[in-house]
């Protein structure tokens, strides 16, 4: 198989994958940061972190609602569904906790909003949870809706 003909296979594959993943739903993630703890799940480090949380990430709150996130490298962020834009604001990811990544927007009065992060069982779902009471805030996933 000639390089060209090669690189055209990838394409179609890596295409074809995005597309699978975009139809897949989200996986049920445990409610509590120690039950993802307890089952085993790798906490993601700050280093993680600033790789994961980089251009668009299809997420889906713990109210079972999906957006799609877009995490620039100027350090802003735009949530949006099909309906368009839901808000803006600064992303930051801090050292606290371990590591996580917190939110500032400007819907919600620029309250600062902060989750731990576990990567799941499959190695590309992200489970996000919130530092004060362990609950599950969100789980994302790279790509978009």
């Amino acid at each position: 198989m000639s390089m060209s003909n090669f690189a055209k296979v990838l394409y179609v594959l890596a295409f074809v994958s995005q597309q699978v993943m975009a139809d897949q739903a989200f996986p049920s993630a445990p409610l509590e940061a120690s039950s993802a703890t307890e089952a085993g799940l790798q906490r993601l480090d700050t280093s993680d972190l600033k790789q994961a949380f980089a251009g668009k990430r299809s997420e889906q709150d713990g109210r079972g609602r999906s957006y799609v996130a877009e995490y620039g490298s100027d350090g802003s962020v735009i949530l949006s569904n099909n309906s368009g834009l839901i808000d803006r604001g600064t992303f930051t990811i801090i050292r606290q906790h371990g590591g996580g990544i917190c939110l500032r927007l400007e819907q919600q009065m620029n309250q600062r909003m902060c989750a731990v992060w576990y990567r799941a069982d499959d190695g590309v779902h992200l489970f996000g949870y919130n530092p004060r009471d362990g609950k599950l805030r969100a789980v994302s996933r790279p790509g978009s809706q």
